[in-house]
């Protein structure tokens, strides 16, 4: 089932989500145990309604929101649903021509500034695109490069925050 089928379905009928697994522990703070319903469907994922305050900074609260923010990071599988961390995957071809050519122009001048790395990634265009002329921007390589190499492609890793990464939440879900 999609993120959107179940959305749907959590707005046609009561859902109720049971946490059993978070970030590798199975004993969690009090405000977290418990079957929770879906009170509402968020654009950013769901509100689930809180059974006790025990825990919280703020004893008003009246729900915690699950967030989803990418259908890639979420999974229901029967009865579990999971939901991932974002993750890194390899650079695509061009990604890694800009990389290295970035790399090569470094070690020939190790004194650029951040800013001739800035307007480098915004305006680089890779041999495969020069053809027709189009460019695309590639600054999030800045800030997204993990300066770790995929064994498997030999392409640089790169942040990716809709691609499944390491699994966070784990759910029973009650219809």
């Amino acid at each position: 089932m999609t993120l959107n089928e179940f959305k749907k379905l959590a707005q046609e009928r009561s859902v109720t989500l049971e946490l059993f697994w978070r970030f590798g522990k199975t004993e969690f703070d009090p405000w977290l145990r418990g079957p929770r319903r879906i009170l509402a469907v968020r654009s950013y994922g769901f509100d689930l309604e809180l059974l006790t305050t025990e825990g919280l900074r703020d004893p008003t609260q009246k729900t915690s929101a699950l967030r989803v923010e990418y259908a890639s990071l979420f999974d229901l599988s029967g009865d579990i649903l999971s939901i991932y961390k974002s993750g890194s995957r390899p650079a695509t071809e061009d990604e890694q021509e800009a990389l290295d050519d970035w790399d090569a122009k470094v070690a020939q001048d190790p004194n650029l500034t951040a800013w001739a790395q800035k307007n480098y990634f915004r305006t680089f265009v890779s041999a495969k695109k020069k053809p027709d002329g189009r460019r695309r921007g590639y600054e999030y390589l800045i800030k997204d490069r993990r300066g770790e190499i995929d064994p498997e492609t030999g392409r640089e890793l790169i942040f990716d925050r809709s691609f499944r990464g390491d699994l966070a939440l784990q759910y029973r879900v009650i219809t």
